[in-house]
């Protein structure tokens, strides 16, 4: 074996046993770098998962508006922040606060990291698909491209006050 052993004398009730040390150069605390041949991206995103379920009573089907078209917007705009081309705080009113603080963190950090985009890229919806999942409350997948490359996003919308609300967000 290349790892060299040391042994100490045992103390009293303890066995004695052999203690390894790492090869040299290599510290036992030196952690894996990740390789740079992926870049890091900017827009990917998971938000946090809801910790309950909203507390307002369900909406009328004819209160709220079409969740089709409230999730292809919502998806796009969150796009657009992460992108560097929206302010997050537009979207204030859309999130719950869990997933507000957790979407304006990482486009500040897009934003510190990679900087402010040159040209502006208005993302677009390709499609959007929403199923029902209870009273008052529908998840859509959305497909949105972002200028460089189409994505798929999941979203969980929430009546609140006559309107939707994400309550749950991911982009990938």
């Amino acid at each position: 074996m290349s790892t060299p052993t040391v042994t100490r004398p045992p103390t009293a009730g303890e066995p004695h046993r052999a203690v390894r040390r790492p090869p040299h150069g290599l510290a036992a605390t030196d952690v894996p770098r990740t390789s740079s041949a992926r870049p890091w991206d900017r827009v990917r995103f998971t938000g946090p998962a809801p910790a309950r379920a909203s507390q307002d009573p369900p909406g009328e089907p004819g209160e709220l508006p079409d969740p089709q078209q409230w999730a292809g917007a919502l998806v796009r705009s969150a796009v657009e922040a992460l992108l560097g081309v929206r302010p997050t705080a537009q979207l204030a009113r859309w999130l719950s606060a869990e997933l507000y603080d957790s979407l304006a963190r990482r486009a500040g950090l897009a934003v510190r990291v990679l900087g402010r985009p040159a040209v502006a890229r208005r993302a677009m919806v390709r499609r959007v698909h929403v199923c029902e999942v209870g009273p008052g409350t529908v998840e859509a997948s959305v497909v949105v491209h972002d200028g460089e490359r189409v994505r798929a996003a999941a979203v969980r919308l929430e009546a609140h006050r006559g309107r939707w609300r994400a309550t749950a967000l991911e982009i990938g």
